[in-house]
Order: structure tokens, then sequence, then C-alpha cells
């Protein structure tokens, strides 16, 4: 475990059901738990058709955030981690709210892709149970997502995100009592997800499944008076099933009206699990998302972050020459530490520099003509572990503008005030590639001032220039493309 000088460490899931806070505190290398809040905000109930939000469902979200707001002030940012799933994910017409979400709590929300959800979910089982070397199946139903894992101790191997949860299964349902026909409609709704992922579960095989998420934990709840709450066995959830049916409701004293509404569908989800998967049991966990979060939180306090690993994958799968990408990242660091440049909310600029150099030619596995482009698709399409999907797309962008057009069209998602931070960033890069074309190593680092938002001088040793005519040309054309973009780039 890392040392640091403040020894407390938050997560914030923003789930499409539930919002949650968790604060633990680092004491002799082992994490307690000191602080939990959590909020049925139901999100996903305010997901429009177009991909907004309803006033009703921003308005119960930011007077959550704002709590939370309040009882993350005196821990450091640099300790705090706040990530949106699944609602989030697909309201990519509320970036309003997103903004507002982000002023009220005071820190910046990465949108994180169902793959990294679930590895996420994965890590908080790994710290709370024991390594007992056995393959496990780990369900996560979530509002408006479902999350299978099968890992071993602490490594997940297979990663699904199913486009369904408690909170659309319970829609499907309506808001009227349950019938056999509405509860039908869930169950099969989610045994279609399930059914394109099976073939591959059923094949990898497990020793024990944990049902993490509060889903899992209220199923448990009601069904703890004949059988406990730490396992939810198959027939007992068939029982649950057909009560719900013939009653149309679920009341149970220690559930809420919000969970009430939900449940339905959850109980259809997981009936749907049990049947698909031939599961008879599941043994309920209280760790998830936010437990790994906090968790992958300090592992990047102590090098272990899952990023570096998922830029070495992909530089694997797509036969990168690491020799190569790791000059370019050397120059494109070496010229970027030479310049001052504006700050990125919640992104290291050397860290994505750097990734972005070191996946610049990824690409090229596809085609060497539009090799950036190509680049630019996989990983914006790519199962990044450890990555949010903001970030993800920074990184997307900076191996597209690696060459020629320098800034793409669609780029409205990108702040501003981030896009002027990312120019120079992408200039260094744009160099470095340029004075590697021969793909060997250079015996100095051109100078390099920047004057100004827009002007960037470079200068080479006496006679260089002269003595590599075609690097001279490709700073000529790089100086036009430089040009489209509102930039000036002077060499000598």
């Amino acid at each position: 475990m890392p040392k640091v000088a403040n020894p407390y460490f938050a997560a914030v899931d923003l789930g499409s059901n539930s919002f949650h806070l968790l604060i633990m505190r680092l004491q002799q290398g082992v994490l307690e738990v000191v602080d939990r809040e959590k909020d049925m905000v139901q999100l996903a109930l305010g997901l429009t058709p177009n991909g907004g939000l309803t006033s009703a469902a921003q308005k119960r979200a930011l007077t959550c955030l704002k709590r939370f707001g309040e009882r993350l002030a005196t821990i450091p940012p640099s300790q705090i981690r706040v990530v949106g799933t699944k609602t989030l994910r697909a309201a990519d017409k509320a970036k309003g709210f997103i903004k507002a979400a982000e002023d009220t709590l005071g820190h910046t929300i990465e949108i994180i892709s169902g793959f990294e959800e679930a590895r996420l979910v994965y890590k908080g089982l790994a710290h709370s149970v024991a390594n007992d070397n056995y393959n496990r199946l780990v369900i996560d139903i979530g509002g408006g997502s479902t999350e299978l894992i099968i890992g071993r101790d602490a490594t997940p191997h297979i990663m699904e995100s199913l486009n369904i949860g408690c909170v659309s299964a319970s829609q499907l349902i309506g808001k009227e009592k349950v019938s056999k026909k509405t509860y039908q409609r869930a169950y099969l709704a989610a045994q279609a997800q399930i059914e394109q992922v099976r073939p591959t579960y059923l094949t990898a095989g497990w020793d024990i499944v944990y049902g993490t998420s509060g889903t899992m934990k209220a199923i448990a709840e009601v069904l703890a008076d004949t059988q406990g709450n730490a396992i939810i066995y198959k027939d007992a959830l068939l029982r649950l099933a057909q009560v719900l049916i013939e009653d149309g409701e679920i009341h149970h004293p220690k559930l809420n009206a919000a969970r009430e509404f939900v449940l339905p569908g959850g109980i259809a989800v997981l009936h749907a699990l049990f049947d698909e998967l031939n599961i008879d049991k599941i043994h309920v966990a209280d760790a998830t998302l936010k437990e790994g979060l906090i968790y992958d939180l300090i592992g990047r306090f102590d090098n272990e972050d899952a990023r570096p690993q998922s830029v070495e994958r992909l530089q694997k799968q797509y036969f990168v020459d690491t020799k190569q990408a790791n000059r370019v990242a050397d120059c494109a660091l070496a010229l970027w530490r030479q310049l001052k440049t504006p700050t990125i909310p919640a992104v290291s600029r050397t860290k994505l520099l750097t990734w972005a150099a070191l996946l610049h030619e990824v690409g090229l596995a596809i085609s060497h003509s539009g090799h950036h482009n190509h680049g630019h698709y996989i990983l914006q399409n790519s199962d990044l572990a450890g990555f949010g999907r903001y970030e993800q797309n920074l990184l997307a962008e900076m191996v597209r503008g690696q060459r020629k057009k320098m800034l793409s069209d669609g780029l409205d998602y990108i702040e501003p005030d981030t896009l002027a931070a990312l120019l120079p960033l992408l200039v260094c890069l744009r160099l470095a590639v340029l004075l590697h074309r021969r793909r060997e190593d250079l015996p100095f680092v051109p100078k390099i001032i920047q004057r100004g938002a827009q002007r960037f001088y470079l200068t080479f040793p006496a006679q260089w220039l002269k003595s590599h005519p075609l690097t001279t040309a490709g700073l000529e054309i790089e100086a036009n493309y430089l040009a489209s973009a509102g930039l000036y780039l002077g060499f000598k």
C-alpha cells in the first residue's frame, strides 16, 4: 500500500438506479470503511428516447450530489474517483447535466464503458473474499446493465456487460401490477441478452458464483426469513417469482418504495440468469464497483495502474514496432517539457502524450494508408481496462491527429479549454512522428519555443536541416497543416 499524506480515499458511483458514496481510510496498510451514503436517484427512469434526461431526474441527481460534495470537501481530489455507468453512457444529449453535476459535486465525472465497469466490479469483489484459486462467476445486476465476469483470484478473464438491468427490466413490466404476461416480457428480454454470451461462459465454467449490487442484496433480504441472506437458491427465487406474479407486487418491511418498484425487473433478470447459465445458488457479496474504484485508485498511487497494461496489450495485439513507438514517445515528451501549457482536468498530459505516442502506429496492422484513422477507430472502440470513456476518446483523437488534418470534425464534446491544452500535445506528437520518419534515433532533440498559444518555433543544430532535405520538406508540409488549424510553425 502507498504512503499518502491524507489517509482518506473516496469513490462515487453514479449508477442507473442508485448513487453511491464510499469513503475508506488507509491505516497501516489496511483499508477500513468510515462512511457510506446511498440515494436511489433512479436516473434511468429519466432517460429520454433521444438520449436526454428529464428535469425531474436531473433535480434528484443534483440534490444528491450536493450532499456528496459536502462530504468530499476535505479529501484531496487526487484521492477521489467519480464514475458514471450505463445511463450516463446512454445520455449523450445530456452534456449540460454532466457539467452541472461536476460543478455541484466539485469533481470531474468519468463515464466508463461496460467492460471497465465489469473489471472494477470484479476488483471490488476480489478484495472482499479469500483467494481460493477457484474460478468465480461474478454477477452484478445494476439499474441499466448487468455485468458478468469470470475470474480467478485477483484476475478477471472474461467480462461482459449486458444491456439490461433492474430498472430497464421493470420498465418492460410497466407501472401496473405485475402479471404473468408482463413478467414474461422482462424475463425473455433478459434471456435474449444472456443467450448472446451463454456459450462462452458455459465453456469456461466456474466453481462458485457471487452476486453483487443492491438487487442481489434486496432479493436476499426478502428471502432472509426462509434461507438467511447470504445465499440465494434457485428454488427460492422461483417461488418468489411465482408469488410476485400471483400478488402482482412485492412488499417487504426492509424495502422502500423505490426499491419495490425496480425489484420485479431484478427478479426477472436473475431468474433468466439462473436458467440460462444453469446456476443453482449465488453467494451474496458486499463489495462491488465502488470498492473496486478505491482499490484501483490506490493501485495508481502504488504503480499498479491498469492503463499501461492496456496499452501494452494493444501493442502486442496489433504488432506495434515498440522501438519506434518508444523513440517517438521520448522525443514528443522532450519537446513538450520545453513548453508551458494549460492543464486538462482529471487527465495527466504526460501519460496521455506517452500513450498516444506508444500507440500512434496501432492502425498500421490494418493498412498504411490512413493508419491514423484506423488507429482512432481501434482506440475508440476497444475495451481498455483502466480508461474512462472521455480519456479514451482524447487518446483516440491524439492518434488520429498525428498526421495530415490536425483536428477532425465532431469535437464538440471537448471543452474549449481542454482543446487548447490538447493542441500543444498534438504539435509535439506530430513533430516527433515526422522527425523519426527514418525509424532511427536522433542524436539531439530540437529546441522548441512557444510564443502565445498559437506560435511554435523549432531550432535545429547548424547545417542539420540542409543535410536532411526530406525532413525539411516534411516540416514545410507540416507548417501548412498547422496553419489550417490556426497555428504557426517556424523552424531553422
